[in-house]
């Protein structure tokens, strides 16, 4: 495992050491005025700090042996749900509109993870899904589609 983890480390440093380099041509700007360069910059930057990060701790472990742990069929089954609820978010996000659709998503990624009561699921998921409309429609003007609510 830990010859994994330092082999995963060094491809994530060099891969981000690489986009930090070619985003190195896009103008930064502020933190008030972000330019093209301001997301690549940030997350590339905080990829490259993460990889460093397992790269120190993966190091700094013994090597451990471990057998392959293998994938219960239920954990398949959860799998397959989630894939399918992500892809089924995606054909119907312009249809239903972003808000409706990510409620949905919400409500079905938290049945097929796990099974809380559903009143837990209902508002765990209007929560998520106001929280991440008024962060983007509201606070970063982000045009989203509006679906059959009209919003």
């Amino acid at each position: 495992m830990r010859r994994a983890n330092i082999t995963v480390a060094l491809a994530l440093v060099s891969a981000s050491a690489f986009l930090l380099f070619e985003a190195g041509r896009f103008n930064f700007g502020t933190l008030r005025v972000p330019q093209t360069g301001f997301f690549p910059k940030t997350l590339v930057t905080l990829l490259l700090l993460l990889s460093l990060v397992l790269l120190v701790q993966a190091l700094r472990r013994k090597e451990t042996e471990r057998g392959s742990e293998k994938i219960a069929a239920d954990g398949w089954t959860r799998i397959a749900a989630t894939l399918a609820t992500m892809i089924g978010f995606a054909l119907v996000l312009e249809w239903l509109g972003f808000l409706l659709s990510t409620f949905v998503l919400m409500v079905l990624l938290l049945r097929a993870i796990e099974a809380p009561r559903w009143s837990k699921v209902f508002t765990v998921a209007l929560v998520t899904a106001l929280a991440v409309y008024g962060l983007f429609a509201w606070l970063l003007s982000v045009p989203l589609p509006a679906g059959v609510l009209g919003f």
